[in-house]
């Protein structure tokens, strides 16, 4: 099978492979979960020696942390997009072969083979082919018959 896709991103699509590739790759979620629990058990602790002021006061620093963290990464997100003119005007083609994956963009070409692909992460609505923990594209699965996508998850999932 041989096709090719053609991605413009936007600054949405960015922001969602920051967002995907970050809880993915990097187990915010369980880091999340572990530092929630972990929180929940001193508030407990707290709860029951009748400190209350305190117990607040860390639910409060927990819940600011949380808010400060989205901000500061989402601005980092955003200073990336602007300062980075290739990023924001560069279309790319994915094209997929039997023997690997040919990228093309105004930035650059590449040849792949179908074992050095990092990992492959699908979501409900994307596909996101990652060369390294922190490198990838990504693209809407809608760009993809159902045969296409059958052949990405073939020959790309590691």
């Amino acid at each position: 099978m041989d096709f090719t896709v053609t991605v413009k991103p936007s600054f949405e699509e960015y922001v969602r492979f920051n967002r995907v590739v970050r809880n993915t790759l990097g187990r915010r979620r369980l880091k999340t979960a572990v530092l929630s629990v972990l929180l929940l058990a001193i508030v407990a602790f707290l709860c029951v020696m009748r400190e209350f002021v305190i117990a607040c006061a860390f639910i409060g620093a927990w819940a600011a942390s949380i808010a400060l963290s989205f901000a500061v990464t989402r601005s980092n997100i955003k200073k990336a997009w602007n300062t980075n003119a290739a990023l924001r005007e560069n279309e790319t083609k994915i094209r997929f072969t039997e023997s690997g994956i040919e990228i093309a963009s105004s930035v650059g070409q590449a040849r792949l083979d179908y074992d050095r692909i990092y990992r492959l992460i699908e979501t409900d609505t994307h596909f996101y082919l990652m060369t390294a923990i922190n490198m990838g594209s990504g693209f809407p699965k809608d760009l993809c018959t159902p045969e296409q996508q059958a052949f990405i998850r073939a020959h790309c999932a590691v």
